[in-house]
């Protein structure tokens, strides 16, 4: 159900972001391939992978009711500075693949947006991320992620099609 829920949302998120920046290539039209690959990362990829990532940064980084504040700036910085720049990678290569363009176009891609889009990242999930890694409970995490994420979709596949043309 989680998974299914996370693959809708980035589908949804890329849908939107085509409406709001049509591509000029294919007329304007929905790229049925760039949702499909959207869709099937989460589905495949982001989905586990940040499930998994939470259990486990838990377990690193317990909280402490003595240290629980300086806990919760360390489980930030961890998922800011180490979790979230080679997941940014993973998934800017991942989805030019899915979308069907060769291993160039996807570090052209990388190369060309991965350090505009971690800059984002960084300025729009942060506060987000404190508040999920502190105090929403572990089984309902990627579920608020997911809820964040329907507009960060949005944002990643506007900001990729913009530098793309």
């Amino acid at each position: 159900m989680a998974l299914s829920f996370s693959s809708s949302v980035s589908a949804i998120g890329n849908i939107i972001s085509q409406l709001i920046v049509p591509n000029q290539q294919n007329g304007g039209k929905i790229a049925w391939r760039s949702v499909a690959a959207y869709a099937s990362f989460s589905f495949v990829v982001s989905g586990p992978l940040i499930h998994y990532f939470y259990i486990w940064m838990d377990k690193l980084i317990p909280k402490k009711k003595e240290s629980a504040t300086f806990d919760g700036i360390k489980r930030v910085v961890f998922d800011r500075f180490i979790f979230a720049p080679p997941f940014i990678l993973l998934f800017l290569y991942a989805v030019t693949m899915l979308e069907g363009s060769g291993h160039a176009a996807a570090i052209a891609k990388i190369k060309e947006t991965f350090w505009p889009i971690l800059k984002m990242n960084w300025q729009i999930w942060t506060v987000f991320q404190f508040i999920n890694v502190n105090y929403v409970p572990l089984k309902y995490r990627v579920l608020f992620g997911n809820a964040v994420a329907l507009v960060w979709s949005v944002i990643v596949a506007v900001k990729r099609r913009q530098l793309a043309q």
